[in-house]
């Protein structure tokens, strides 16, 4: 026998099962009622008034707070990635408006272009998923020449820290930093155009959480760490009417993050979690409209883009399995489930002023509309056409 089995702590006979409301919580309790546990908590859980203030204790004590982690690494990947498609946009239309004597092609198009990026989120608490409030500073450097007309080829690096709280508390925060490294191609003949992008993301957690209720207070702490991918494929059209361009196109994505498993320190809460992910596949389905207006040396190029974002697997959010950090049995498991609603709605709208078809800058704003979320972000983008 185990040793873990021969001092675990006897369970209390009143059973926790009955108090739990959701997965999470109904875990916790199996676990309780199992035997596992210190006697702290259960002699806690016991002396609470009511049914309903124990399931939110047994919510407390579960590793809810961990499923919306791999999320927001998502989260960081998807902010590198539509500045990225937001410069893409407008070295396009460079391309495209470049006057006679400004080279299309050869060691003279190289490009750097440099982003950063402020965003704020709110994710309204789900069965089983914190509510959570976040704020993130992002920059990002790429790099890329166009060694055929119409043809851009380019590498990036980019960081994203995330600053949020968990549930009802300002206080403790945790952070997710998120650190991106990829390549990108897109072509256009004029009246169509493709953009590919592919990134490797290493990400690193401070995990701060607080359980507290009457009779009980831990503050716990874990860090961490993850490693995600990411692609995205968008195909469209070019409509062009003089100075305005309309520019239909439909797009797939695919993400995956992880989080490898985390030892949290600070009392008889603490849990030891495994590896879990979300790996989703999403599609894009939108249009953007683009407009030019040349005076002198400028070029002003605002653009507008709406899309329409699903995402497509049942299940993204892999089971979590955990245990009490102290070693008392058995393993809880929080099953497979959908954390995010599965639509968004998300909208773009830009300003870029170019000189001399050299350099440019973008000022933007992007929104992402959920029934569950909102997230909305400002970038200030500068390109440099070298030398």
């Amino acid at each position: 026998m185990a040793l873990g089995g021969v001092f675990a702590p006897m369970a209390v006979a009143a059973p926790y099962g009955p108090d739990a409301n959701t997965p999470a919580e109904a875990a916790v309790a199996g676990v309780l009622d199992a035997g596992g546990g210190s006697l702290d908590i259960r002699s806690s859980l016991d002396a609470l008034p009511s049914s309903s203030a124990r399931a939110d204790a047994l919510g407390q004590l579960s590793v809810r707070n961990y499923r919306l982690l791999p999320r927001l690494a998502i989260q960081s990947m998807d902010a590198t990635d539509r500045a990225l498609r937001g410069s893409l946009v407008q070295r396009r239309e460079q391309i495209l408006d470049a006057p006679a004597g400004v080279p299309l092609k050869g060691d003279r198009t190289l490009h750097l272009t440099v982003t950063y990026g402020l965003k704020q989120g709110k994710y309204d608490g789900q069965v089983d998923r914190p509510r959570a409030n976040s704020d993130s500073r992002s920059i990002m450097a790429a790099l890329d020449v166009s060694p055929a007309p119409g043809l851009i080829i380019g590498g990036t690096l980019g960081i994203d820290g995330i600053d949020m709280n968990l549930d009802r508390s300002q206080r403790p925060r945790s952070t997710v930093f998120t650190a991106t490294y990829g390549g990108y191609a897109s072509y256009t003949n004029g009246q169509f155009y493709v953009d590919a992008t592919a990134a490797y993301a290493n990400t690193e957690y401070k995990v701060r959480r607080q359980v507290t209720y009457a009779g009980f207070s831990d503050r716990l702490f874990s860090a961490p760490r993850g490693d995600n991918a990411s692609a995205s494929l968008e195909a469209g059209a070019i409509i062009s009417r003089g100075a305005v361009r309309l520019q239909p196109f439909a797009g797939l994505q695919y993400r995956y993050a992880d989080l490898g498993g985390a030892l949290e320190q600070g009392g008889d809460a603490a849990l030891a979690v495994a590896k879990f992910k979300t790996e989703a596949v999403r599609s894009n389905l939108g249009a953007r409209v683009t407009a030019s207006t040349r005076s002198g040396d400028w070029t002003l190029r605002p653009s507008l883009e709406g899309l329409w974002q699903r995402e497509l697997k049942a299940h993204p959010d892999s089971r979590i399995e955990a245990i009490f950090a102290d070693g008392s049995t058995p393993i809880f498991t929080f099953p497979r489930s959908r954390v995010f609603h599965r639509d968004a709605g998300i909208v773009t709208a830009a300003l870029s002023a170019v000189h001399k078809e050299r350099t440019s800058l973008r000022l933007s704003y992007t929104g992402e509309y959920s029934s569950d979320r909102k997230i909305h972000a400002f970038g200030v983008t500068l390109s440099r056409r070298l030398p």
